[in-house]
């Protein structure tokens, strides 16, 4: 029972901190907006991540949150991969509105916090 307390932990945490990642390239209305949900979503993911390693002991606690930061991170390169292969298809884009990529155009910002998540 502790083993699956800890890899339920484990899940919430990454999709936290996927959230945060993926909100990094999100071109909000203020930074200020932006940055508070990242940090709320990141308190959370923090918390989640250190539950399960409680849960857990503490033991091999590298391993297991590198694990889940890597994980999340890659998801996150990967879904933003997706978004460009999708949008380098002419149907796809004509499907989609002209405003579309507007809501993800923070590209620097989402690119410094995926590297970020991966060190």
């Amino acid at each position: 029972m502790r083993k699956v307390s800890g890899v339920v932990l484990y899940v919430i945490a990454g999709f936290f901190f996927y959230g945060v990642s993926l909100f990094g390239f999100v071109n909000a209305p203020t930074p200020g907006a932006k940055w508070g949900i990242m940090a709320v979503f990141a308190v959370v993911a923090i918390l989640a991540l250190v539950g399960g390693l409680a849960v857990e002991r503490f033991r091999n606690w590298r391993k297991n949150a590198g694990i889940v930061l890597l994980c999340a991170s890659g998801f996150t390169a990967f879904v933003m991969f997706t978004f460009a292969c999708l949008f380098l298809t002419e149907e796809f884009r004509q499907l989609m509105q002209p405003d579309a990529l507007a809501f993800f155009s923070d590209y620097v910002t989402g690119i410094v916090v995926v590297v970020e998540e991966r060190k």
